[in-house]
């Protein structure tokens, strides 16, 4: 299974059913279950279907980032005018206690999660 990193300002809202996107500077060819990862704590906090990615403006890569924290916060400037990425996510859910992978220090946007932790999340689905 792959985890997407992001920030667990992002991920929250995902996760609370506020968004089913995630905005990316660059487009994904994986489909499929995906963990969401804290991309500061390297903790997996829930799963989500990734069902498509599709073509945004810039602006709207913008518009999606500058929220709460980020309101005032300069997002990828030296992206502007080119194409951005809209990941579709779908079934977001969480799972009952997030857990810790080991940190990846080549990991940029995408980690691979061992099968020993995926098996975890089915376990957590078992016991709540």
């Amino acid at each position: 299974m792959r985890g997407l990193l992001m920030m667990k300002y992002y991920l929250d809202e995902i996760l609370d059913g506020k968004k089913d996107t995630d905005a990316r500077l660059y487009p994904t060819g994986t489909r499929g279950t995906i963990a969401l990862v804290d991309s500061a704590t390297f903790k997996v906090y829930g799963l989500a279907e990734l069902t498509g990615c599709d073509t945004i403006s810039y602006e709207e890569f913008v518009r999606w980032h500058q929220v709460g924290p980020f309101s005032q916060t300069a997002i990828a400037p030296y992206h502007a005018g080119k194409a951005c990425y809209s990941y579709r996510l779908e079934n977001a859910r969480r799972i009952a206690v997030p857990v810790k992978v080991a940190k990846d220090p080549d990991a940029k946007m995408w980690m691979e999660i061992p099968d020993s932790v995926v098996k975890t999340f089915s376990y957590q689905r078992t016991l709540f």
